[in-house]
C-alpha cells in the first residue's frame, strides 16, 4: 500500500473505538547462554493492566497552524508550532515474541518498525542473517567476559537463555536490510519522548525504545568484562525493546512484543523512567520517497 492511501486509512480509522487491553501473563527469564552455565528463573507479578481508551490523532493542532499562516505579521519561518496532545499510528504491525522469541524482543520490533516502512522480512530472517550474536564465556582467569551490548546481542533470541542488546546493534542490522532503498535508520538515542513524540510519531513515524517489562522499576542485573575493551558490561535483566505508536496527555502507546493486544498503553510516568534507566535508546526508520 502506498504511503499516501495508508495515510488516508489512517484519517478514516482515527477515533472509532476505545480498546480493552486483554489481560495476559507471561514468566520472564533473565539468563546468559553459550558456554556460561544459564541463570534461575525470575519470578514475576501479573501485569497490571487497565482499560484505555486509545487517543485520536489531534486534528485541532493542524487547524491552527493553517489558521496561524493566514494571520499578518508572521513571517514564513515565524509561525508559531501548534501543540499536538494526542496521537496514534494504527497500522504499525504486532507480533508476539513469546511464541517463538522469548527474549527476542529487540528483533521483533525492530522487524515490526521494517515492515512498517515497506521492508518484506521475518523475524527469523533478521536473526538469522542480519542480527550479530555473541556469547558470553569465562576467560583463564575465570573472569565472565563477551562483547558489548552494542556490539552484539547476547544469546539466542529464540531461548529464555539470551539476553539482549543495545541500539547499534539494531540500527546496523535494519541498515544492511535496507541496503540500496532510500529509507534511512535513525540512532535517536539521547532524545527526549516528548521529542520522539512531537518529531517522529505526530508525523507517522513509529520509534522503537528501550525500556523496561511492563515499565517495572527491576533493578536486578548480569555484569561481565567486555572482550574487546575491558569494561564492565551491565544488562538489566528487566531490558525490554518495543515499539512507540502513540501519546496522549496521560499515556504512551506501543506494539509491546510482550503484549498480546495489538496496542498497549502505559502511564506517562512509568515509561519516561523506564526509558531514562535504559539510558534513552531510541531508533527510527524513515521510509524512502515512493
Amino acid at each position: 500500500m502506498k504511503k499516501a492511501e495508508r495515510r488516508s486509512l489512517r484519517r478514516i480509522r482515527n477515533g472509532i473505538c476505545a480498546v480493552m487491553v486483554a489481560a495476559a501473563s507471561w514468566n520472564y527469564l533473565a539468563s546468559y547462554g553459550a558456554v556460561a552455565p544459564p541463570l534461575s528463573w525470575l519470578e514475576r507479578e501479573y501485569p497490571q493492566y487497565t482499560e484505555i481508551t486509545v487517543p485520536q490523532n489531534d486534528a485541532s493542532a493542524a487547524e491552527a497552524g493553517a489558521a496561524a499562516a493566514g494571520q499578518e505579521g508572521y513571517g514564513e519561518e515565524e509561525l508559531p508550532v501548534p501543540e499536538i496532545l494526542s496521537w496514534m499510528i494504527w497500522d504499525v504491525p504486532h507480533i508476539y515474541q513469546y511464541d517463538s522469541y522469548p527474549t527476542g524482543c529487540e528483533s521483533v520490533s525492530a522487524v515490526c518498525a521494517l515492515r512498517y516502512s515497506g521492508a518484506d522480512i521475518s523475524v527469523d530472517t533478521f536473526i538469522d542473517k542480519y542480527l550479530v550474536k555473541g556469547s558470553l564465556g569465562e576467560n583463564e582467569k575465570g573472569v565472565l567476559t563477551g562483547p558489548s551490548l552494542d556490539d552484539a546481542f547476547i544469546g539466542d533470541p529464540r531461548t529464555v537463555h539470551g539476553c539482549g542488546c543495545n541500539a547499534p546493534v539494531i540500527v546496523r542490522a535494519a541498515q544492511q536490510v535496507l541496503e540500496g532503498t532510500d529509507s534511512q535508520v535513525l540512532n535517536l538515542t539521547g532524545t527526549g519522548l516528548e521529542t520522539l513524540c512531537r518529531e517522529y510519531v505526530s508525523r507517522d513515524v513509529p520509534v522503537i525504545v528501550w525500556a523496561t517489562i511492563d515499565m517495572r522499576a527491576w533493578t536486578s542485573t548480569i555484569t561481565w568484562e567486555d572482550q574487546v575493551r575491558g569494561d564492565t558490561v551491565t544488562f538489566y535483566t528487566a531490558e525490554h525493546c518495543l515499539v512507540l505508536t502513540g501519546f496522549d496527555e496521560d499515556n504512551y502507546y506501543f506494539s509491546d512484543p510482550a503484549a498480546e493486544s495489538e496496542i498497549t498503553g502505559y502511564s506517562r510516568e512509568s515509561v519516561e523512567a523506564a526509558y531514562e534507566k535504559l539510558g534513552k535508546q531510541a531508533v527510527a526508520i524513515l521510509q524512502g520517497v515512493d
